[in-house]
């Protein structure tokens, strides 16, 4: 019986907020419903002093102009005009303040205070603020009609109903700008964190099927040299290879699902098994990875990327990750990249080339690839420079001190750690 109260308690509160916000009021439920209830008691009250509880009589009316617009909202779900609302009460309170008093304090005004500070709370100054005034005007007409006394107590009231009012109406308003604000800020963190996820999904995706197409692309050449085999031993080399080849390609694969996997699994089910991420020092084992599939890649490296912030590590690694799958999709038949980090004191640069191939200019399309790289070299700082140039694509980032300015100082490039000739396995 307890449980089944407060279920019903619940959802009755639940009904009251939740009528409130389709009109943009943020009240708690018990706001509205201690002046529903506070003016109930005022007019119980009023009558009692009049004595029109036991005996009805004319005045007792007041009680159902008072229930109007609670029984219409509850009953049919519809929401009086401010004005006609406030007008039952008005009437109620003139209703009762008709017939005065003996001697004490009158509880009748009481509900003309009530109702202005409800009005003011509810529908804004405004309105409030004409509920007011006619409530004072009800009192200064029935003092002057009937004599009523104590009319400086009774229009304190309303105006102390006007201020709360207005108290509460303010206090919304911050209340409601601080949502939008929260709601504001909500959006453009999960835009932010979706353009994340994102360039993430991106990178593994054009990596890996990067790496599969120059693992397929070795394979295919492997098997016309059957055709040229001179005995079974090179056939069997040559087959060997190819198996190798469309192995390495299977394995990325399965790699880039998992990957895949688990970041999309992290977005949908909260927090996962952590992971590190890449950062500046792997920089040498993507090349060799991208090597091992059959692009020839160059690379020299100055410097501890040790050094390097994770955050930036992991810009750079991307971008390096990127660039070289690009070559690989559009470097033609047999293409060749450069890659030279410098890491220093004053900051670090990163450059990836690449031969373009004869007679063409590379289009990336419509794709994304650029652009995520972009987003990443703004969210370091740094500055990116990619496009053509003299007959190579280029992408050139600046990491530092003096990186935003066109002249910045150029890092040099240092030794070179090691070379992958094309055709090395």
């Amino acid at each position: 019986m307890l449980r089944r109260i407060r279920d019903l308690d619940e959802r009755l509160h639940a009904r009251i907020e939740g009528s409130m916000h389709e009109r943009g009021i943020f009240y708690p439920w018990w706001i509205p419903t201690t002046s529903s209830v506070g003016q109930l008691l005022c007019v119980v009250i009023a009558l009692a002093q009049r004595g029109a509880i036991t005996s009805p009589e004319p005045v007792t009316l007041a009680v159902l102009l008072i229930l109007v617009s609670p029984l219409v909202h509850f009953i049919l779900d519809i929401w009086l005009p401010w004005w006609l609302d406030a007008a039952a009460t008005l009437a109620a309170a003139a209703l009762l303040m008709s017939v005065p008093i003996d001697a004490g304090i009158d509880m009748a005004p009481a509900l003309l205070a009530l109702i202005s500070a409800e009005a003011v709370a509810r529908d804004g100054v405004r309105a409030g603020g004409v509920v007011g005034i006619v409530a004072a005007g009800i009192i200064v007409v029935v003092d002057t009609t009937v004599g009523i006394g104590s009319v400086g107590v009774y229009l304190l009231e309303v105006l102390l109903g006007v201020v709360v009012g207005a108290m509460l109406w303010w206090q919304m308003r911050a209340l409601a700008a601080e949502r939008r604000a929260r709601e504001t800020a909500w959006d453009q963190a999960t835009t932010a964190e979706r353009e994340r996820i994102a360039r993430e999904i991106h990178d593994l995706v054009a990596h890996s099927l990067s790496i599969s197409l120059l693992q397929v692309t070795g394979a295919r050449h492997t098997l016309r040299d059957v055709s040229d085999a001179s005995g079974p031993d090179e056939v069997a080399e040559a087959v060997a290879e190819v198996d190798a080849a469309l192995s390495d390609a299977e394995q990325v694969g399965r790699r880039a699902m998992a990957d895949i996997r688990r970041t999309v699994s992290a977005m949908a089910a909260g927090p996962a098994e952590r992971h590190s991420l890449p950062g500046a020092g792997d920089i040498a084992a993507l090349v060799r990875e991208m090597t091992g599939a059959g692009l020839a890649v160059e690379y020299d490296e100055q410097g501890d990327p040790a050094q390097l912030p994770a955050a930036t590590g992991l810009g750079l690694y991307r971008i390096t990750q990127e660039s070289l799958s690009n070559v690989a999709r559009h470097g033609g038949e047999q293409p060749v990249a450069r890659v030279r980090l410098t890491v220093g004191g004053t900051g670090a640069r990163l450059l990836i080339t690449n031969p373009l191939p004869a007679g063409r200019v590379r289009d990336d399309g419509p794709g994304s690839g650029l652009a995520g790289m972009q987003a990443r070299a703004e969210q370091l700082g740094a500055t990116l420079r990619a496009g053509p140039d003299d007959g190579s694509w280029v992408v050139d980032l600046r990491l530092g001190p003096g990186s935003r300015s066109a002249g910045g100082v150029e890092l040099p490039c240092g030794r070179s750690l090691w070379k992958a000739v094309p055709g090395e396995r």
